[in-house]
């Protein structure tokens, strides 16, 4: 449980690390009337500034979650942060399938990202020194592959 909330909180800091915090009185109406419609069912949000748009992190259930919009409220995008056991199957046939496996590799940071185009599955693999990133769209397609800095053990 501790290394994955650590996973979790390492995404967002890296994600968020061209982000500034803002406060909420600071969000443009649009946005925040786009953001409460979009997720109703929110428990509070943070908010920051990444570039030109507005990201709020927050959490439904346990679940946390990170929604971009743009200036006018337009939502962009939608990240579901996952545990690599609660991946779909069809992207776990398809890890196996490209990495052979299972136990050979780990998985981590996995995140299901909703956009206007559609819903993919991002995540970092972890093979032997090498570390992929990937990216499934829903039907287990893989569609981005890119090999990280070798894997520095301590």
């Amino acid at each position: 449980m501790k290394k994955t909330l650590f996973a979790i909180i390492a995404t967002i800091v890296v994600s968020s690390s061209s982000a500034q915090k803002i406060a909420s009185e600071n969000v443009p109406a649009a946005v925040t009337s786009a953001f409460k419609a979009k997720f109703s069912i929110a428990e509070k949000a943070t908010w920051e500034m990444d570039y030109d748009n507005y990201e709020a992190d927050f959490v439904v259930g346990k679940s946390p979650f990170t929604a971009k919009f743009d200036k006018d409220g337009k939502w962009i995008e939608t990240y579901t942060y996952l545990k690599s056991a609660e991946l779909p199957k069809v992207i776990k046939e398809a890890l196996a399938s490209k990495y052979g496996e299972l136990s050979g590799y780990k998985t981590q940071e996995a995140r299901k990202v909703e956009k206007e185009k559609g819903t993919f599955y991002e995540m970092e693999t972890i093979k032997g020194e090498k570390t992929y990133e990937l990216v499934f769209n829903e039907a287990g397609e893989l569609l981005e592959d890119d090999i990280k800095a070798p894997n520095l053990k301590d």
